[in-house]
């Protein structure tokens, strides 16, 4: 699992927005936050909060003609908390990566921040940190 600063479209003063990824052994995407957060510990603060709260989510297996694929989407209370990385061919494998990500999320270590992207020339690679 990493979380990933954002790179903002227009400079901004205060603190980049961050999301987190799961992603499996094979270095796979299994699934992504549903939405940013204003720093590192707001950001660890809704990991945790997800893992206490895991039983009590739902999930919802989306597809559509227009954009193709089958999808899901994990909510607590009405609200969206995690999401798939990427669309899928078939519903199984749909169905069977989101099983992926729910015995995963579960046992992902977290790991400490390291510093968001410098400005500088290299500034579109992204920093991140590693949950194992």
């Amino acid at each position: 699992m990493y979380v990933v600063w954002g790179t903002p479209q227009r400079p901004v003063e205060e603190d980049q927005s961050v999301g987190w990824r799961l992603v499996g052994s094979n270095h796979r995407e299994l699934g992504r936050s549903a939405e940013s957060f204003a720093g590192f510990t707001e950001c660890r603060a809704a990991v945790l909060w997800l893992r206490e709260r895991i039983s009590d989510a739902r999930v919802l297996l989306t597809t559509t003609e227009a954009a193709g694929g089958w999808s899901w989407r994990l909510e607590i209370d009405g609200r969206a908390v995690a999401v798939a990385g990427r669309r899928y061919q078939r519903q199984r494998d749909c169905q069977y990566n989101f099983a992926q990500f729910l015995n995963t999320v579960q046992v992902a270590e977290l790991a400490e921040p390291l510093p968001p992207p410098s400005r500088g020339a290299g500034a579109r690679r992204r920093a991140g940190t590693r949950v194992r």
